[in-house]
């Protein structure tokens, strides 16, 4: 079955059952539970993986922790401190905190112009600083391409579940995007504060007419 047809099957069957769509092609994060054999970490310069384990970690310096929300079944925390380590020249050593989902590898390029990826998001506080959303292809640091969304965070209203989405061709700016080759799904960095929580993270079809970030 060719992706496209999976998407659009899985995008009208998703309001009658979001936790049945488990295809790890489409979807990433359901009710707060990443979909294997996603697997999510968390790190800055200070250590740049550690690893997300039965949904919680912390970096060095507790700049960026992720937990089960307390308040919100099937739902996973993220919390940016915004700490600044400051070297011998006055600069932040931590550099950007971020969380990332990896370890796996899907073609999306069929389908590069006809979707987006949809977070399910609660905004608890605004972003203090710039936050990048990044997709990352081949497993590398010269494969992958940015896209600021600390305008659109700061658009969504505090303290009411939202739909943020990002069409995939707004990662093909640089033109040697590979998105046949996507390793990782998204990373979300920032140095500033932002606190917010995620439900769901996936594939959505991009409305009919809409051309998403293409010209």
């Amino acid at each position: 079955m060719k992706l496209s047809t999976i998407l659009l099957f899985a995008c009208l069957s998703a309001a009658a059952n979001a936790q049945a769509n488990t295809n790890s092609m489409i979807n990433y994060i359901v009710n707060g539970e990443i979909v294997k054999p996603w697997k999510m970490s968390i790190g800055n310069a200070l250590n740049w993986s550690i690893p997300v384990a039965e949904g919680r970690a912390e970096t060095a310096k507790g700049n960026l922790v992720v937990s089960p929300s307390e308040d919100e079944e099937g739902a996973m925390h993220l919390k940016w401190r915004g700490k600044v380590v400051k070297n011998q020249w006055g600069g932040n050593t931590l550099n950007q905190s971020f969380v990332t989902l990896s370890g796996n590898k899907i073609d999306l390029s069929t389908i590069v112009d006809n979707a987006a990826i949809a977070f399910q998001v609660k905004k608890l506080r605004n972003p203090s600083k710039d936050v990048a959303l990044t997709m990352r292809c081949k497993n590398s640091n010269k494969c992958e391409e940015k896209f600021a969304i600390k305008h659109i965070l700061k658009r969504l209203p505090s303290d009411e579940w939202k739909m943020l989405t990002v069409p995939l061709n707004c990662f093909a700016k640089g033109g040697d995007f590979d998105y046949s080759q996507i390793t990782d799904i998204f990373k979300i960095a920032t140095e500033g504060k932002l606190d917010m929580l995620i439900k769901n993270v996936g594939l959505i079809s991009l409305p009919t007419g809409s051309k998403g970030c293409a010209k």
